[in-house]
């Protein structure tokens, strides 16, 4: 989800009276808004499911993201305008305080939401490393060569594991 598409939702009430195309296009942009918010709400919930230190926590990112996707649905939720009679145009209630509160509430849950998911990224990648820093300590202890062979493996395994984590954390670009 981009800033610039709250922007525009936020901005969009400066306006009091829009056509059927502009109405259209702002209902379009608070339901893909909703979506969005839901799929990423899943995923933390499911964050939360396996990791109970911080489920109460991300428990609450969670309900509070989607309460305001929720609220941005509502006040981008066209059916409720009335049509003005003289131009055709239709009136919606101009709440850009609403909305404001809304982007507020979604961008502060938000980054709590990825937060969280970041320290038990971050709690991951100290557990790998400290796997291979003590079957390293093991390694340099070996004392025959079936023992290198296999505390070896075990080594290769954990720097993979080890490399995976700490790869998809580097990749992570943020979207723009």
């Amino acid at each position: 989800m981009r800033v610039q598409t709250i922007t525009t939702l936020i901005n969009h009430k400066d306006k009091p009276k829009k056509s059927e195309r502009t109405l259209a296009a702002i209902h379009r942009v608070g339901q893909a808004v909703s979506v969005a918010v839901g799929r990423f709400v899943a995923v933390g919930e499911a964050i939360a499911t396996e990791n109970q230190e911080l489920k109460d926590e991300m428990g609450q990112a969670c309900f509070e993201a989607r309460r305001a996707g929720d609220a941005i649905a509502q006040l981008t939720d066209v059916g409720s305008a009335v049509p003005s009679q003289s131009d055709g145009r239709v009136t919606v209630f101009s709440d850009r305080t609403g909305m404001v509160k809304a982007a507020r509430l979604l961008l502060s849950s938000v980054t709590k939401v990825l937060v969280l998911a970041d320290r038990i990224v971050i709690k991951q990648i100290i557990t790998s490393r400290n796997k291979v820093l003590v079957t390293l300590d093991h390694l340099e202890r070996v004392s025959t060569f079936q023992e290198f062979v296999q505390i070896f493996s075990q080594f290769g395994n954990e720097m993979v594991e080890f490399a995976h984590l700490t790869g998809d954390r580097q990749n992570v670009r943020p979207e723009g």
